[in-house]
């Protein structure tokens, strides 16, 4: 049930991601919070969550060619310190209360930007942590950092959030509060990728990227297993209709 965790850097890297999942959760509700708090307005709640998924929508495609050719390793620490350094100048913009919409909504597309590069590059990254025996095992494991961090990152934002109230100190330096810890927090992760004994072996044939992205979506397309969801998902649309 837990044999990816008997290989040491699965274990590590488990770890730390978990860590640093869980103050993105917790900075997510309190972002959150903040737009609301700012413009009370509905669509800059929107439109903030839509900016940091856009880059990811754009560039996970070319995210994957850079994991692909690239060492995984620096390409996740470089995701890690750059959404570390957004987590961080929001911190700074509500310490020293010259916070504004634009900048949240700049900084979020910035994250995604990281994302983008540094979630195909921990997905690739897995298989070389652990056998290929165990590679399912470690990937339901991490379905499972995900879901508990989900849990415990708002749940990590209520319980500072009401301990600074009670302290004595404004709702606005409890979220700075939520954002520096998040910001922290990536410190662990970036700590754990530096712990880890991978070696980044280039491949053989480095094609132009283009044809990479081009060869990655025809793979996607005639795939049995993606045939299968995408119409499993038309299913859902429409009863009766068949692939």
């Amino acid at each position: 049930m837990l044999a990816a965790f008997t290989y040491r850097d699965f274990r590590v890297q488990w770890i730390g991601a978990c860590t640093s999942s869980i103050g993105t959760w917790m900075q997510i509700v309190a972002q959150n919070w903040l737009v609301v708090s700012l413009t009370n307005s509905p669509f800059f709640l929107g439109l903030d969550a839509f900016l940091q998924q856009l880059p990811i929508i754009l560039f996970s495609l070319i995210g994957g060619v850079f994991a692909d050719r690239y060492d995984r390793r620096r390409t996740l620490m470089m995701s890690q310190v750059i959404q570390m350094s957004t987590s961080g100048a929001l911190a700074l913009l509500m310490y020293f209360r010259a916070v504004q919409i634009w900048q949240i909504l700049a900084l979020s597309f910035v994250t995604g930007c990281a994302q983008s590069f540094g979630g195909p590059a921990y997905n690739s990254l897995i298989p070389s942590l652990v056998d290929k025996k165990d590679l399912p095992n470690a990937v339901a494991l991490n379905s499972i950092q995900f879901n508990v961090a989900r849990v415990l990152g708002p749940l990590l934002f209520g319980l500072t959030l009401s301990a600074f109230r009670h302290w004595g100190y404004s709702e606005p330096q409890a979220m700075n509060a939520c954002f520096l810890l998040n910001s922290l927090s990536f410190l662990v992760v970036i700590n754990t990728l530096m712990m880890l004994r991978v070696k980044h072996i280039p491949p053989p044939n480095r094609a132009a990227s283009a044809r990479s992205c081009g060869a990655g979506s025809r793979t996607s397309a005639i795939t049995p297993t993606w045939r299968r969801s995408s119409c499993s998902r038309r299913r859902r649309r429409s009863s009766g209709s068949r692939c």
